[in-house]
């Protein structure tokens, strides 16, 4: 059916910066590679939105509200429907944990460094241009206070 992408973001010192998870080594599928913060399949009968909820919580360990999950695009991927959300992480603290084992470890990169990050993207993210329009999106929206 369909998966859910979650990009935490903040404001500090005046620049945008989002959230990328390594994934582990020993995945089947893109090991080794950075990804949006969390994500992935919505289960049968799942609403999307707990489905958000849910990969944030096992992915990186933290709780996030569905109603401050900030709604960006859907869109056809392959043989799926993609939601992708953003979530302001702004005044919360770092208190990210991996205990799947599918989480190597997270970092914030700033806006202004996404190019240089860019080439350590899992390949499907690399290439789509959805994706990488709605971060420079974000990123404007986040600066001029719109959200």
């Amino acid at each position: 059916f369909g998966g859910v992408a979650i990009m935490l973001y903040h404001v500090k010192d005046g620049q945008v910066e989002f959230l990328f998870q390594h994934r582990s080594k020993f995945l089947k599928g893109n090991p080794d590679t950075w990804d949006v913060s969390a994500g992935g399949h919505v289960n049968l009968n799942e609403p999307i939105i707990d489905a958000a909820v849910r990969e944030t919580r096992e992915e990186i360990g933290v709780e996030i509200e569905k109603n401050k999950l900030e709604f960006a695009i859907f869109y056809p991927k392959g043989n799926r429907f993609v939601f992708l959300y953003f979530y302001n992480w702004t005044d919360r603290e770092d208190e990210f944990t991996f205990d799947d084992q599918e989480v190597e470890e997270v970092k914030w990169i700033k806006h202004s460094e996404l190019k240089n990050f860019l080439p350590n993207l899992k390949k499907i993210l690399l290439n789509d241009k959805k994706f990488l329009f709605s971060l420079d999106e974000w990123n404007e929206k986040a600066l001029n206070g719109n959200l």
